[in-house]
């Protein structure tokens, strides 16, 4: 499914291994949680979820046929329920500008823009050459 929310908002496909997923997910040092949603007898969304001292979606996806179904708002619910077991006071996310579709069904659980921040990014090559120190040229 992480391969399908890539195309549907045109970003390349994931170069995580499933290996990467089970250690990274489900490992004693674990960095996120994993929540999908269900119909019978097959997965229909997730949502991964990490936490810092507020909680942090990284994906969430619903396929379209399962869209409208309320997967989409039950993993929110769970997002939400989530983040307050842990004691986080929010939950932030990113979402593509071209994802219309997305930003109307989180305006209806009443989510803002927050305004103040800016997604930012380092690449695998920038994030070399800060780990080499400042001898290195960025």
């Amino acid at each position: 499914m992480a391969r399908e929310l890539a195309a549907v908002v045109g970003d390349a496909a994931p170069a995580v291994l499933e290996s990467d997923l089970i250690r990274d997910g489900f490992g004693p040092e674990r960095w996120f949680d994993c929540l999908v949603a269900e119909a019978p007898n097959q997965l229909v969304g997730y949502a991964l979820m990490c936490k810092a001292f507020e909680a942090h979606t990284g994906d969430l996806y619903v396929r379209p046929a399962a869209r409208r179904s309320g997967a989409g708002s039950a993993l929110m619910m769970t997002i939400a329920r989530h983040a307050l077991q842990l004691g986080c006071h929010a939950v932030y996310w990113e979402l593509w500008r071209t994802n219309v579709e997305g930003a109307a069904f989180y305006r209806t659980l009443m989510a803002e823009e927050a305004a103040d921040l800016a997604v930012m990014c380092l690449d695998k090559d920038h994030l070399t050459a800060i780990a080499a120190g400042p001898s290195a040229s960025i």
